[in-house]
C-alpha cells in the first residue's frame, strides 16, 4: 500500500508542476484550456513516473544524475564562453577546430541522460555511445569544442576526460 501511495503523490505533484506550467504559456484562460491543461499534465505526469521507474532511479535522492544536473548550467556558461572564442579566432582569420574523444562514464552512470545532459551544451555533442568493459560504464565518443574538461563531465566520468 505504501509503495502504491508513493506513486499516486509523484503523479500529483508532476501533474502540479506541469500543470500550472502550461497554464503560464496560455494568453487566455477559458474552461476548454483548463480541461486540456489537466489532462495533458496528468498525461505527462504518468509518463515521467513511468520513465523514472522503468531507468531505475526511482527512489533514488541525488544520485549521479542530480550532480549533473547541478554541474550542467555551469557546463553551459564554460562552453558558451568557449564558443565565444572560437567566434573571435574565426572572425580574425585563425583556424579553430573541435576534436573527437573518447569519454568513459562511470559505472552506473546513465549514457541516455549522461549524452542528453551533454549534447545540451554549445562545447560537446555525443556521436556514439558503445558498451564499457565489464564493470565499467559506458564509452562515449563526444565532439569537444575545447581542451579543457567542464564540472559536468568530471561528475559524469569520476574525473576527467580520456
Amino acid at each position: 500500500m505504501m509503495r502504491w501511495s508513493g506513486a499516486v503523490v509523484n503523479i500529483v505533484a508532476w501533474w502540479a508542476v506541469l500543470f500550472v506550467l502550461n497554464l503560464m504559456f496560455i494568453s487566455t484562460v477559458s474552461e476548454l484550456e483548463l480541461v486540456v491543461a489537466a489532462a495533458t499534465g496528468l498525461l505527462a505526469a504518468v509518463a515521467a513516473c513511468a520513465v523514472i521507474k522503468a531507468s531505475g532511479t526511482a527512489g533514488s535522492r541525488g544520485g549521479p544524475w542530480a550532480r549533473a544536473l547541478l554541474a550542467w548550467p555551469g557546463a553551459v556558461l564554460a562552453d558558451t564562453g568557449r564558443l565565444a572564442a572560437a567566434t573571435v579566432r574565426a572572425v580574425r582569420g585563425r583556424k579553430f577546430r573541435g576534436r573527437f574523444q573518447k569519454v568513459e562514464l562511470k559505472a552506473g552512470t546513465g549514457s541516455a541522460w549522461a549524452c542528453a545532459l551533454l549534447s545540451a551544451t554549445p562545447g560537446a555533442y555525443v556521436v556514439d555511445v558503445r558498451p564499457g568493459a565489464a564493470g565499467f560504464g559506458d564509452v562515449l565518443t563526444v565532439h569537444v569544442l575545447g581542451d579543457s574538461a567542464t564540472a559536468l563531465e568530471g561528475v559524469l566520468t569520476g574525473g576527467g576526460r580520456s
